[in-house]
């Protein structure tokens, strides 16, 4: 059994996640899909979701927002790539999240998401 293999054993959660792509529409237009009408590169694939950093203030002159911030723990082989939309299933709460660049480590991936929404 390897490094990878004994701390997947702790994933709890899993994911499917969307890459975004160029369609070409029958009338020859082309437009852009993501999101969760991306294409799905992986479902249900076992993961680990950290919790949220708590928020971060982002203000301009005439909006506030607060950023939150998870990490998502995934198999070394699980490529996800900066800009995917990651669908978190965790008990029984989805949250959707918008992918960074991954740091990856011969036995895991930790791959920073930043919140879009959260359903029940």
């Amino acid at each position: 059994m390897t490094e990878a293999d004994i701390l997947a054993t702790t994933y709890t959660d899993t994911c499917t996640v969307y890459r975004p792509y160029k369609a070409e529409l029958p009338s020859g237009e082309s437009r852009f899909l993501k999101g969760l009408d991306g294409d799905r590169v992986y479902e249900d694939i076992p993961c680990a979701l950290s919790t949220p950093s708590g928020g971060k203030l982002a203000q301009s002159k005439s909006t506030a927002r607060v950023d939150t911030d998870y990490l998502l723990f995934v198999r070394p082989e699980v490529d996800i790539q900066p800009g995917d939309t990651v669908l978190v299933t965790r008990l029984g709460k989805q949250t959707e999240a918008v992918a960074g660049l991954a740091e990856r480590h011969p036995s895991h991936n930790n791959v920073p998401l930043k919140l879009a929404r959260t359903t029940a």
